[in-house]
């Protein structure tokens, strides 16, 4: 597929819109268990309270796990359509493009599962930058992407066109650098159908 760089988020947005019925008929119900360990992880970082921006909230199961665990969410995606869901269960959500669009805060953590492998490069770099201004100096910036070499489209899951990029270790850490991030850790982990990488980091002194 032939897409130039500035279209592929509105591209992907655009898929999930058309498509959220078939994400979530898509999506397994039964959290992976090393996904649930990692969440159960965020939380004993952070203390009752905390202020958390999440990036691409989709379905909403993350926030309401949070917010078992006594965290204050601030839910935003990219796709009206799951804003509205989301605002039909009773929840405040907001429309955000993690690219265009500011953070606010401060916050305490950004969390972003599954939501920066849409972006290019240049556009994650970006987020980073735009986290880095959102939370405390002590603050935390958890995410996930998938694990791999180059980027691609593809139509699986959704029928539609969506945008990844892969990453490796090595390759991450040099931008988490750049951008003024430490990785407190970063997992490898086998998911349901490949690999991903499970990363947690904070600011570095400002």
């Amino acid at each position: 597929m032939d897409f130039d760089r500035q279209s592929t988020v509105a591209v992907t947005l655009a898929s999930y819109e058309q498509g959220v019925e078939a994400y979530l008929d898509a999506s397994n119900p039964t959290p992976h268990p090393p996904y649930e360990e990692f969440l159960h992880r965020v939380v004993s970082l952070l203390p009752a309270g905390s202020r958390m921006l999440e990036l691409g909230s989709g379905p909403g199961d993350d926030a309401l796990f949070f917010e078992h665990h006594g965290l204050l969410v601030r839910r935003t995606d990219g796709t009206r359509a799951f804003v509205e869901r989301l605002r039909s269960n009773g929840h405040q959500a907001d429309v955000l493009d993690v690219t265009t669009d500011e953070f606010g805060g401060p916050f305490d953590v950004v969390f972003a599962n599954a939501v920066l492998l849409h972006l290019t490069v240049d556009q994650f770099d970006t987020v980073l930058a735009k986290a880095a201004q959102a939370v405390h100096p002590d603050g935390l910036l958890v995410f996930t992407v998938k694990e791999g070499d180059g980027t691609e489209w593809t139509t699986t899951k959704l029928d539609r066109p969506r945008y990844f990029t892969y990453w490796r270790e090595t390759a991450m850490r040099a931008h988490l650098t750049t951008a003024g991030w430490t990785a407190v850790s970063m997992e490898h982990v086998n998911g349901r159908l490949e690999p991903w990488l499970y990363v947690i980091c904070t600011p570095q002194p400002r």
